[in-house]
């Protein structure tokens, strides 16, 4: 069987369990920071649509695109907000933030009953939480807010990368402390393999001495005690054998 140090043993054991804990972290983490990032995401989409509802709610009443038009545009100063939709309450769109040229995914998406954000998705790399907001209960009409849904990956990428280095640096720091750890354990145990290897061969004169406060002193003690066991019995077997000449 291949020998193994036991230093080695001991750091492998560190950077195995650390891995696994970073991992767990990473899990944790992706899962708390999105569910949070979720939730602050539609609060903040829904804030934006109430607060053009209260703006809106005359021109709504009086249809008026141009003025529409510009209150929206004025609300595209977040770079979470995809896009911003204002709807009559037979839900034809008076005014947008793509020129008239709403993506089709968008003109056929259904409000949920509930009012619940649904996720539509634009194109093949762009997705969002598509919020309603009625005005006035809806008979004027409704306030469509499009929050990017790439903010929330790319907050959670920055989150992970922050909680990865972090770890990384635990382990490396953890690997020094274990080493030095390792070194100040296992040398007494190196000097003790050593000495009992000595006194497996014969040389019993020199004393066992460990000095460590703990098993391992104990262990020292043992071996100093079966050192002097040894030498005196060999002593008497020697007496014994110059008796008997």
């Amino acid at each position: 069987m291949k020998f193994i140090s036991l230093r080695w043993k001991i750091s492998g054991v560190l950077i195995i369990s650390n891995f696994i804990l970073g991992i767990l972290m990473v899990i944790i983490v992706n899962h708390t920071v999105t569910s949070s990032l979720s939730k602050e995401l539609i609060e903040r989409g829904r804030t934006i649509a109430v607060d053009l509802g209260h703006y809106s709610a005359e021109l709504l009443l009086e249809k008026d695109r141009v003025g529409l038009k510009q209150i929206i545009m004025g609300s595209l100063n977040s770079e979470s907000v995809e896009y911003i939709l204002i709807q009559d309450d037979e839900k034809d769109i008076l005014a947008d933030t793509y020129n008239g040229q709403v993506p089709v995914v968008l003109t056929k998406a259904e409000m949920a009953g509930d009012l619940t954000p649904q996720i539509v998705d634009l194109d093949e790399e762009n997705s969002a939480y598509d919020i309603w907001v009625p005005v006035e209960e809806g008979e004027l009409g409704y306030i469509r807010v499009g929050m990017k849904k790439s903010y929330i990956t790319d907050s959670v990428y920055e989150t992970n990368l922050i909680v990865i280095g972090a770890i990384v640096i635990i382990t490396l720091i953890g690997i020094v402390v274990v080493l030095i750890l390792a070194n100040r354990i296992i040398k007494p145990i190196l000097y003790l393999t050593e000495r009992a290897d000595q006194i497996s061969q014969g040389n019993l004169e020199e004393e066992v001495k460990v000095n460590t406060k703990d098993e391992i002193e104990s262990l020292g003690m043992a071996l100093e005690r079966l050192r002097e066991s040894v030498k005196i019995a060999l002593e008497r077997l020697k007496k014994h054998q110059t008796l008997r000449m």
